[in-house]
């Protein structure tokens, strides 16, 4: 089977540790379409592409659309704002347990990889002040 936007998203979600039915909640699919797209290898509409990037804005648009570059974009002041904006959101609307657990879980995973991001830089900053 040939890769496409719908595997894409489903590979995101794999990363992410997302389940299906919390990601087709938060984009407003009805409960079980997306699993049935992506089983019979359908395509998805331009309303539920905007949706999903609406939402999770970490996805790199271009490899979204053609697999081409990084699944996930380094954006670190406008990821980490959009990550407390989602978990404010969900918690204001006083969704089950589960999926403000997912929510948060998303968050930290979020917050881990800007550490590295910030370490790597930390690391080459006094690699370049040593050689000075």
């Amino acid at each position: 089977m040939a890769e496409n936007t719908i595997n894409r998203i489903k590979q995101y979600l794999d990363y992410k540790g997302i389940r299906v039915g919390a990601f087709e909640k938060v984009v407003g699919m009805s409960n079980g379409s997306f699993a049935s797209q992506l089983k019979h290898n359908k395509t998805i509409g331009v309303d539920k592409l905007e949706n999903i990037l609406k939402k999770y804005t970490d996805i790199d648009i271009e490899w979204l659309l053609t697999g081409e570059g990084d699944m996930i974009k380094l954006d670190i002041l406008r990821d980490t704002g959009e990550i407390y904006k989602k978990t404010e959101k969900i918690t204001e609307q006083a969704v089950n347990y589960k999926d403000l657990a997912e929510a948060r879980k998303e968050t930290i995973e979020s917050l881990k990889k800007i550490i590295q991001h910030l370490d790597e830089q930390i690391a080459v900053y006094k690699q370049n002040s040593n050689s000075i």
